[in-house]
């Protein structure tokens, strides 16, 4: 999806990169600060921004008065029509800071060959062919660009004079450090922690990235969870203070068993004492201290403030830092591409390309591996994001050419993940899977255990929409293991609705609600509109399969409170959820008009199978209303699409049943059942076998009959229907002790469900 450029609000329009605030049109004189406010608050929206960060933001530091900022508040409220008692748009959050909360839509920048402007809830008419889900829904634009852009963050500038590989043990992790210092230097808390990380790193130690490191802190600070969450052996601890000399560094590795070993360093600058105390620590640990020097000291610092403040998600401050630098740093590579990393955090994606092919024609560059490995990493990112697919894999490709033969298992295992997913997009499984495979080993060695999870998360998708169940269910278990440990809410939730769906794939009901629970739990940390739909859509499919229909019908209310979602698929569902109740309780014209409703919304190739049950719903329904010859529709699915074929065949043998077309009706059923089996999900095979089923018993051809219900009989004690289909055979088949064991089974999965009184009746009454 193109990087969203202008945020509309009521009538406003904000363009972030023609820096222009619009109402009805007309453009509204700000100044640049009250802009900045404005853009900064809207583009954090998800959350509250305190009062400090604001400023940082703002002014590029943190000597600024209370009075200063509310002047500033003021002004950019005054532009968009909002006040200190209204606050419509800017809310005040007492003894904090502010928050946006006026409703925020998004339009993106132009591609290649595309229009600009366009909505960013817009699909591309005509995409690459791309795994499908369990609905039929892209597996990778709303999970390889979680991934990448994760890796994003961590994309290294890193100088090895030799091939450096980090091993399995013992493994250190770097805390932020304590700073002592006047006047304050705050940015070496976090600067100073990712730099002795990377020196740490360099001498062959797998040290997880600080951005993972602030994740497991966020989530549990206990030095044993820390330790397990993160693979690691060694905590190390630093403090940094000034002295009439300089700086006076100590460090402190923890291991979980034994004495701690400590080093000190003294040394005139900060950065420099702290990569020496790092070299100490690497040799007490029987390391080889990196041979290489450190930067130079401007650029150096430089850099390592602007890495703290995007740490701490600052983005403006880590812009700000970069571009007050002095001409001389400037023109370095190192930071180029460190303001693009800034650039890409804030979404400004056609900014990082033109900088990163800017940066990959310079000569300096290009006698730097790293740089070069990260810029491609970077350009292939942009790629995938924007459905270039072919391109991407290129880039990718390139980067890995770069670090393979001196190995860097962080910046090998991004390129790999990247690679996979570009492969994955061009319907290329087996090779993605094994470039996802590779990429989890080098993570792994790199100690980025979220990566990890991430990498499992993709795998388990990807095996999912192979109909591999059996081989994605373990690789999702393990991503949602990691996602717990390091609180990644997103992440954990998504996994959990991809695990969801493998266990009703198996038509496991009672497992899938368990997850569902367990999703449901954390609803309300979720911002994202997409997800909260996703996993309403998700509950209200397992209420409704476990008959607990007042539930159901709550969140189906609740449901259509939510935004509509940019995806169509979640909202999809929920109406098949309600055009299924509507059906179940003979509401025929409700059946007929929601379906309808939803046959006239976005049609794509992934959304097929769902439009394409649409279809056999309302097939289904105008048969009952006796206007079966309204039924006809242009088929959607394409020959190898065996689950839209499934639903699409059954809405034809529906309508050619109900016109007494028996020979048309019967090859009809039989096509529908062997599309839904060759599309290999239980949902879809029911549906055929029920419809088929209830025709054959119809004709009185009981032994076909009895071969076909039977191709769901093993099902019968864990969904309802399959239970029903159990008791309406035995009871045409006047086999009482069978009956009454299938009554008693359907009694049992009922809930709130009615079962029909003439299948009550015993066969022998």
């Amino acid at each position: 999806m193109p990087s969203p450029i202008t945020y509309l609000f009521d009538d406003f329009r904000l363009d972030r990169s023609a820096r222009e605030l619009r109402r009805g049109g007309v453009p509204v004189n700000v100044p640049t600060r009250v802009f900045d406010c404005l853009l900064y608050l809207i583009e954090n929206r998800e959350r509250a921004v305190g009062r400090d960060e604001l400023v940082a933001a703002l002014w590029g530091r943190v000597d600024v008065s209370d009075a200063q900022l509310g002047q500033i508040v003021l002004r950019a409220r005054r532009a968009i029509g909002d006040d200190g008692n209204d606050q419509r748009y800017i809310r005040t959050m007492p003894k904090f800071g502010y928050r946006w909360q006026a409703e925020v839509r998004t339009l993106s920048a132009p591609t290649p060959g595309g229009a600009a402007d366009a909505p960013d809830t817009a699909r591309q008419a005509a995409a690459p062919a791309a795994p499908r889900s369990r609905h039929g829904r892209p597996v990778l634009v709303a999970i390889v660009l979680i991934v990448l852009a994760a890796a994003a963050v961590a994309w290294a500038l890193r100088h090895p004079s030799t091939p450096a590989r980090a091993d399995a043990s013992p493994g250190a992790l770097v805390r932020p450090l304590d700073v002592t210092a006047t006047p304050p230097q705050d940015w070496l808390r976090l600067g100073g922690m990712d730099a002795l990380a990377t020196r740490l790193r360099a001498g062959g130690l797998r040290v997880p990235p600080s951005e993972a490191v602030l994740a497991a802190l966020h989530a549990d600070a206990d030095d044993a969870r820390l330790r397990a969450a993160t693979g690691v052996d060694l905590l190390v601890d630093g403090a940094a203070t000034v002295t009439a000399q300089g700086w006076h560094v100590v460090l402190h590795a923890r291991p979980a068993q034994g004495e701690p070993t400590v080093v000190e360093a003294d040394g005139r600058d900060a950065l420099p004492t702290l990569r020496a105390a790092g070299d100490r620590l690497l040799v007490r640990l029987g390391r080889l201290a990196p041979d290489e020097a450190g930067p130079d000291a401007a650029l150096d610092e430089t850099l390592q403030r602007a890495n703290a403040a995007m740490l701490a998600n600052q983005l403006e401050v880590a812009r700000a830092i970069l571009l007050r630098a002095p001409a001389l740093v400037q023109a370095e590579p190192q930071l180029r591409y460190r303001l693009a990393q800034v650039d890409f955090r804030a979404g400004n994606l056609d900014a990082v390309a033109k900088a990163l092919t800017s940066l990959l024609e310079d000569e300096p560059a290009a006698k730097d591996p790293a740089l070069r490995a990260g810029a491609l990493t970077g350009l292939g990112t942009i790629h995938l994001n924007r459905g270039d697919y072919a391109e991407s894999e290129r880039d990718f490709s390139a980067a890995i050419s770069e670090v393979e033969a001196w190995h860097r298992p962080l910046e090998l295992g991004q390129a790999y993940s990247g690679r996979g997913a570009a492969r994955a997009a061009q319907g290329r499984y087996a090779e993605a899977l094994q470039d996802l495979a590779r990429a989890r080993i080098e993570l792994q060695q790199a100690g980025d255990i979220p990566g990890q999870g991430r990498i499992d998360m993709v795998a388990g998708e990807l095996e999912l929409a192979r109909g591999r169940v059996d081989a994605a269910q373990p690789v999702l278990e393990r991503a949602v293991a990691v996602f717990e440990r390091f609180d990644a809410v997103n992440e954990h939730l998504h996994t959990l609705s991809m695990l969801f769906a493998c266990r009703e794939r198996l038509l496991d009901h009672a497992g899938a609600l368990a997850l569902s629970d367990r999703a449901w739990a954390l609803r309300a940390r979720v911002r994202d509109p997409q997800l909260r739909m996703q996993m309403l859509a998700d509950r209200i499919d397992v209420l409704y399969a476990l008959g607990r229909l007042a539930e159901a019908g709550a969140l189906l209310g609740e449901a259509a409170q939510e935004p509509a979602p940019r995806n169509p698929e979640s909202g999809l569902r929920i109406a098949r959820a309600r055009a299924s109740i509507a059906l179940d309780e003979a509401r025929w014209q409700d059946a007929e008009s929601i379906a309808s409703n939803a046959l006239a919304g976005e049609r794509t190739p992934d959304l097929a199978p769902l439009r394409a049950w649409f279809h056999a719903a309302r097939s289904r329904a105008l048969v009952a209303l006796g206007r079966a010859e309204q039924a006809a529709f242009a088929p959607e699915a394409a020959p190898a699409d065996a689950r839209s074929l499934a639903w699409e065949t059954l809405a034809g043998a529906l309508v050619d049943a109900a016109a007494g077309r028996r020979d048309a009706a019967d090859a009809a059923f039989a096509r529908a059942l062997a599309h839904a089996d060759a599309g290999g999900v239980a949902d879809d095979l029911v549906a055929a076998v029920d419809a088929y089923g209830r025709w054959l018993l119809a004709l009185g051809r009981d032994a076909d009959a009895q071969a076909t219900i039977g191709r769901v009989a093993g099902w019968a004690d864990r969904d309802y229907r399959c239970a029903l289909l159990q008791l309406e055979l035995f009871r045409h088949l006047r086999a009482a002790a069978p009956w009454y064991r299938a009554l008693a089974q359907a009694e049992k999965l009922a809930g709130e469900r009615v079962i029909p009184p003439v299948l009550r009746r015993p066969p022998d009454a």
